[in-house]
């Protein structure tokens, strides 16, 4: 059975044991409280049961006094900032280790850009390394504008336009991959890195095949059980295949500069 992690509200005894739990109402004789196991049952206790109840935004309510109070330490009581951080990532990572490891994911933006893209992701090591395979569907935008605004009578001028722009007609195909480091920052949220291949098709930018290699940084949030936001920057180059060195506007091997911006929204798999 897995845990259902509340922002945890604590409880002392006055057998001089405390337990960690979402109170959920605290009346003239009882309080009532609830484990934080998935699907837990409400437990009420009378309040002659209870030293002390303790908020997780920090109120704290005495019942009475008992020498066993003694036995609860003066750290049991109160949390540092540093403490409660430490407490709230260790809650979190329990819960991560709970989340699938599959991530699909789609990328919205692209679509304005010429590419409809998917992908898939794999998270390995404890979700601390990320393996992405992506796939783009590319498309030159402006002909798909003008062809839907060319009447249906100039199909003679489209076709003599389509003939001169053969290597922008069409689709395209781009795949790689991307390796990501993920390092957490806070609870749901996380700082990655990592090298990005990419090969194929773009047709919004002539119709080139090409190579690229990018270094990525970039920012992953998860939201709720199912679903993932990432935004990453990266910075690399690209080279152009054989059958396009000498292809108007780009020198024969060269290397060009290349970046990017990435907005992901994933679905956990």
């Amino acid at each position: 059975m897995g845990k259902s992690f509340y922002a945890q509200d604590k409880v002392f005894f006055k057998n001089g044991t405390s337990l960690f739990c979402k109170i959920l109402a605290i009346s003239a004789n009882t309080i009532t409280y609830k484990d934080t196991l998935e699907n837990s049952q409400a437990i009420t206790v009378s309040k002659k049961e209870v030293l002390l109840a303790e908020y997780k935004i920090g109120g704290i309510y005495i019942f009475g006094s008992s020498e066993n109070q003694l036995n609860i330490k003066t750290e049991d009581l109160f949390e540092t900032r540093e403490q409660r951080k430490e407490r709230k990532m260790k809650e979190w990572k329990e819960k991560e280790q709970l989340l699938p490891n599959g991530i699909l994911g789609f990328y919205p933006v692209q679509i304005i850009a010429g590419r409809l893209t998917v992908s898939y992701e794999r998270l390995f090591a404890n979700k601390s390394i990320g393996v992405t395979v992506p796939v783009s569907l590319t498309y030159n935008v402006i002909n798909v504008l003008n062809a839907l605004s060319t009447p249906s009578n100039s199909s003679s001028s489209s076709s003599t336009s389509s003939g001169a722009n053969s290597d922008q007609s069409g689709v395209g195909l781009i795949s790689g991959m991307d390796i990501n480091y993920y390092h957490d920052l806070k609870p749901e949220l996380k700082y990655f890195f990592g090298p990005r291949f990419r090969y194929g098709t773009a047709k919004t930018l002539g119709g080139i095949e090409f190579l690229s290699f990018q270094l990525q940084n970039g920012i992953f949030q998860s939201s709720g059980k199912k679903f993932t936001n990432t935004l990453s920057v990266g910075f690399g180059f690209f080279k152009l295949s054989k059958k396009y060195i000498n292809y108007p506007g780009y020198e024969p091997n060269q290397v060009y500069p290349s970046g990017s911006i990435t907005w992901r929204l994933g679905f956990r798999l």
